[in-house]
């Protein structure tokens, strides 16, 4: 692999290694099990010294791109879904477009720019990628997360309004959390749609209010009408993390509660436990009661990175 790297550029030379490896993987240049270049190797072919190439590689490793094995170097832990042909269609649209440019009389840098700013405008008014949540206020959330991070407009929208979608929709990547991967995936099996799942843990605050629970604790955990299909999955990650041995947990969804606060008050259940998108739904005071507990998730960086990879985003 090769690098072109400018020393004196805006760009931190940190910034540029990383964006040219994750430009080579999306496109398929290194894949999976590939070996990047030793950081002497790249020293030696861009003069760049050896700590700031180490700092490059290291983020690479913390957002999952990369393992770096002692002995081995770099290997690269992602690939495209199809890296055979991406590089090089991308490759010949690239170099017709160039000669076109070049045939007006513009610069194809200042070009680029101007292509830039107009696919921007595009994917606002029609986006290409979405991530799909049980409620609309999750999603929206989550979307406006990885957009950000990404730097791509990303919509979020509920099970109900994919469904719905018109069938000229262009959304072409769906990205969900594993407890709706397989629902979702029956849900566009026909359409040229790929549904990329992305890992989420438990914040450090739930986890520790989840093992504060009692042995042999009457439980009920209150989810939204499409997480209670995939509720085996949420059982799992609470008893995980819950040091109460012998733990009744009964799931209610979200329509089928009259009054929280009766619930709450209620004898019957020493815990009762809110699924991320219903939490909305409970009033503000309930919160705050030592009864319940509201499961609040975060992305997982690695499994994010690998996501944008597959998703074909460069950032």
């Amino acid at each position: 692999m090769q690098f072109c790297i400018e020393k004196y550029g805006s760009t931190a030379v940190v910034k540029q290694i990383q964006e040219q490896i994750k430009l080579a993987v999306t496109m398929g240049l290194v894949r999976s099990g590939d070996t990047l270049p030793s950081i002497r190797e790249v020293e030696k072919q861009t003069g760049i010294n050896r700590g700031q190439i180490h700092k490059a590689y290291l983020g690479l490793k913390k957002s999952g791109l990369v393992v770096l094995t002692r002995g081995k170097g770099a290997i690269v832990s992602t690939s495209t879904v199809s890296p055979h042909s991406i590089n090089e269609k991308c490759l010949q649209l690239s170099k017709n477009i160039v000669s076109r440019v070049q045939q007006l009389g513009v610069s194809p840098t200042a070009f680029a720019r101007y292509l830039n700013q107009h696919a921007q405008e595009i994917e606002r008014s029609a986006p290409l990628i979405a991530y799909v949540a049980a409620s609309k206020a999750g999603a929206e959330q989550r979307a406006a997360e990885i957009s950000q991070l990404w730097q791509v407009p990303i919509i979020g929208l509920t099970p109900q309004e994919l469904k719905g979608a018109p069938e000229g929709c262009k959304i072409r990547r769906i990205l969900v959390n594993h407890i709706l991967r397989d629902y979702i995936r029956s849900q566009v099996r026909n359409k040229k749609i790929d549904v990329i799942p992305i890992e989420i843990h438990y914040t450090e605050k739930t986890i520790k209010n989840l093992s504060r629970m009692k042995a042999n604790s009457s439980v009920l955990l209150v989810l939204t009408q499409n997480a209670v299909r995939n509720s085996r999955f949420i059982i799992e990650g609470i008893q995980k993390w819950t040091k109460s041995p012998g733990a009744r947990i009964s799931v209610f969804s979200l329509g089928d509660i009259a009054s929280f606060q009766n619930l709450v008050n209620s004898s019957r259940y020493d815990f009762v436990i809110v699924g991320a998108s219903a939490e909305s739904e409970v009033p503000e005071e309930l919160k705050r009661n030592p009864k319940v507990l509201v499961l609040k998730a975060q992305l997982d960086t690695a499994s994010l990175e690998a996501a944008r990879i597959r998703a074909g985003v460069v950032i």
